[in-house]
């Protein structure tokens, strides 16, 4: 019983050898991390003087500290500027009418400083060195309500012909499309226009039994500017008297001096 015991101990005690073994490995282990850690400490090094290197090429200033600085917190916004202080024509408001440019206005550069070789200007809307706050030009947008009385027919662009007219027909003159479906045009030009008969009766065909004056309509632009300056085209509108048939009888005026239609189915 004695010897069992005896053996059981020496089975359990460790060898002396394998434990300083093992304090081999984990000295090895401290070793290969520190190894890395140098490798990225190095890696970051050189990408830090690459990025200096390529600050002096630019004539920035390669000072890291400038470049690790956190950016200041936004300043609050002012107050909104009252309705009438808006610039005309932009929604957003962004300056006061006095703090627009004004003619004689002088802006000064210089390429004094030693790592400064070119300096770009930038004249923009919004950004750059002078900022101008001038919006595109503005264009009105019109509705045209036409009704009529008597028995007319129209002719929209685009459309294959006449039809008859509605008692009340509306044109809306904008670049997008409304919302109501009705009819809408950028500009109406002078060679495709909105085409208007005007006559007494209408025959099965929808065509005038005794003759028709015929209307175009169309638009013509302009520039004018606003108080604000601001350059918005509006528009003319003209209506010709295009056509007249079968034309006017002269020769047989009535008792009030006006004159009838020529009979168009009269030989002439």
């Amino acid at each position: 019983m004695l010897r069992l015991f005896y053996s059981l101990f020496q089975f359990l005690h460790l060898d002396p050898r394998v434990y300083e073994l093992e304090k081999e490995l984990e000295f090895h282990r401290y070793i290969i991390f520190a190894a890395i850690l140098v490798i990225i400490i190095l890696g970051l090094v050189v990408y830090l003087q690459r990025k200096i290197l390529d600050s002096y090429r630019r004539g920035e200033s390669p000072s890291l500290l400038k470049r690790l600085k956190p950016k200041p917190k936004a300043k609050e916004s002012a107050p909104a500027p009252a309705p009438e202080q808006l610039v005309a024509g932009s929604a957003k408001g962004k300056v006061t009418p006095k703090e627009l440019p004004d003619p004689g206005l002088i802006f000064k550069y210089s390429l004094a400083r030693e790592d400064q070789n070119e300096k770009i200007i930038t004249i923009g809307q919004t950004e750059g060195n002078i900022k101008t706050y001038l919006p595109d030009k503005l264009v009105e947008e019109y509705l045209l309500d036409i009704r009529r009385d008597g028995k007319v027919l129209i002719y929209y662009p685009g459309l294959d012909g006449f039809r008859e007219m509605g008692s009340r027909e509306r044109i809306y003159i904008k670049n997008e499309p409304d919302e109501t479906g009705d009819p809408t045009f950028p500009s109406i030009e002078a060679k495709q226009p909105v085409r208007f008969r005007l006559g007494d009766r209408l025959n099965q065909d929808g065509k005038f039994v005794g003759g028709y004056f015929e209307f175009h309509l169309f638009t013509q632009d302009y520039e004018v500017k606003t108080k604000a300056g601001i350059p918005k085209i509006e528009k003319n509108f003209l209506v010709r008297l295009y056509k007249i048939y079968p034309g006017y009888d002269t020769g047989a005026p009535n008792d009030e001096g006006l004159y009838p239609m020529i009979d168009p189915f009269t030989a002439r």
